[in-house]
């Protein structure tokens, strides 16, 4: 299937000839179909946006401007009065942190970071020429001469760990009552919660300990205690410091392209094979060229049969981009464009019991006229 995909491409590279450079082309390939055993006819359904950042400001948005909750990408987009918006990262369904972010956001700060590696696409509010790598963070709390390494941010606390919980969250930490709670106003503690559901001050943030962990009696107040968020890049095409002053940072799994080069080893970012080599609806990101940005959604329908990892290397290749990466899909990819949704989202069974359905995603990117 794959061959015709790329042989209806050819008629359309490169994607930059085809409109101006003020506009966002949308463009809606559907491959010829193949009949199954129940006579069933599957093409792959392939939308496509490209965007001049020239012309247009890109930038990520939280569902609901807020840690937790999810909204649909075309609410997301209705809000922003943007021309166009895709879902973007991965995220928590159900429960009190429906809607968290997993994995790698920044949006001016931090709602989530990887601690697995994974693919990220990074820029600045004021450049829109983007980054592209694999990313791996550690987070350290800086407590008396000493660095303790923090299990993770704005996320539920489990046994033996220490989490961050920052103000762009929520009101308070949503944990458990088996934990002792560090509140910390502009880098000093100042006060020790034994429990959980802590209110975050605006000026500072909790450090959550389960009370069973060797730590959790060690902190003092009064006393200091900074964060330090280290990014290590992986595959040598960045650097560290290029990524710690950007203002938006969205994560993926995996990274299809680096460097004009297809990736050939998308298990090192510890994604499951039935994610890797089965066939779902996908949402990527892509940089090409000539500097512009294009978003690819592909459906998985009735009578769409989505793509695997590897057939979406082989697309975003075909489109001739430098840089690509694979974002949330599933029941997540959507597509919107003039405040339509272009594609065809079907929820999973986690929602609308495989319905056809618009989903509602932690966070999407957007797209918006330049003023």
């Amino acid at each position: 299937m794959i061959k015709l995909i790329i042989s209806v491409l050819f008629l359309l590279s490169p994607l930059h000839t085809l409109f101006s450079e003020s506009e966002i082309k949308y463009t809606h390939i559907v491959t010829p179909g193949e009949c199954s055993l129940d006579n069933i006819t599957t093409n792959q359904s392939i939308h496509i946006l490209e965007i001049d950042p020239t012309q247009y400001e890109l930038k990520p948005v939280k569902a609901l401007d807020s840690g937790i909750g999810r909204e649909s990408v075309l609410s997301i987009s209705d809000r922003y009065g943007a021309k166009a918006a895709v879902n973007a990262g991965f995220f928590t369904i159900g429960g009190s942190f429906d809607g968290k972010a997993c994995g790698a956001l920044k949006i001016h700060e931090w709602y989530g970071l990887p601690y697995k590696p994974r693919g990220c696409i990074g820029w600045s509010s004021t450049n829109q020429n983007p980054k592209m790598d694999r990313l791996s963070v550690t987070t350290y709390a800086n407590y008396d001469l000493n660095q303790i390494i923090i299990n993770g941010m704005n996320r539920p606390r489990k046994k033996r760990e220490i989490i961050l919980y920052t103000p762009c969250f929520h009101r308070t930490t949503l944990t458990n009552p088996d934990g002792v709670e560090i509140v910390v106003v502009n880098g000093i503690i100042e006060s020790i919660v034994k429990g959980g559901s802590t209110k975050i001050p605006e000026n500072g943030f909790v450090l959550s300990i389960q009370k069973k962990h060797p730590l959790a009696k060690k902190f003092r107040t009064q006393k200091s205690l900074t964060i330090t968020t280290e990014i290590n890049t992986l595959t040598g095409s960045t650097s560290s410091d290029e990524w710690a002053s950007l203002d938006y940072i969205v994560g993926g799994v995996p990274l299809l392209i680096n460097n004009s080069e297809k990736v050939t080893d998308v298990e090192s970012e510890l994604a499951t094979e039935n994610f890797l080599f089965n066939k779902h609806s996908r949402t990527a990101i892509g940089i090409l060229p000539n500097g512009h940005w294009i978003f690819v959604v592909v459906d998985k329908t009735e009578f769409a049969e989505g793509m695997t990892i590897d057939e979406l290397i082989d697309l975003m290749a075909q489109f001739g981009c430098v840089h690509a990466l694979n974002l949330d899909g599933g029941g997540s990819s959507t597509m919107v464009h003039n405040g339509v949704v272009k594609n065809s989202p079907h929820g999973d069974e986690d929602e609308g019991e495989g319905q056809k359905t618009v989903r509602r995603v932690s966070d999407a990117i957007v797209i918006l006229p330049k003023k």
